[in-house]
């Protein structure tokens, strides 16, 4: 992520998400997960704590906390055949955020929203 980046160009602009689901099929891409929403999400499924950190998260490749699964060909876990998050009430604040309060490099690459924002504004 990329702090640097807080006033994205779709927080300055007339970003339209297209729900496609790019955004959640980034390989190698990761979602933390805070204590607080481990138990906002497992409250939401139905589940106890533990159990949705046992079996819905994995260490963090830093080590420093969880992060959500994601399935064999990088997509999260949570994303639906019809592109749209099955946790979207509850969903992490990384996904909230983006792309209002950051963006990472290549993010306009990958979406098509900002994609449109790119091309109706100009570079950056």
């Amino acid at each position: 992520m990329d702090k640097g980046t807080m006033s994205s160009p779709a927080a300055q602009s007339g970003f339209i998400c297209r729900q496609c689901g790019a955004c959640c099929r980034i390989k190698d891409g990761i979602v933390r997960v805070s204590d607080a929403e481990v138990a906002r999400i497992a409250a939401f499924l139905g589940m106890a704590e533990q159990d949705f950190i046992d079996h819905e998260t994995e260490i963090a490749p830093d080590r420093r906390g969880l992060i959500l699964r994601s399935r064999p060909d990088g997509a999260c876990v949570w994303l639906a055949e019809d592109n749209l998050c099955r946790i979207h009430p509850v969903k992490p604040e990384k996904c909230r955020t983006f792309p209002y309060e950051w963006t990472n490099a290549d993010s306009s690459e990958i979406c098509p929203g900002l994609q449109r924002v790119e091309n109706v504004s100009g570079p950056p």
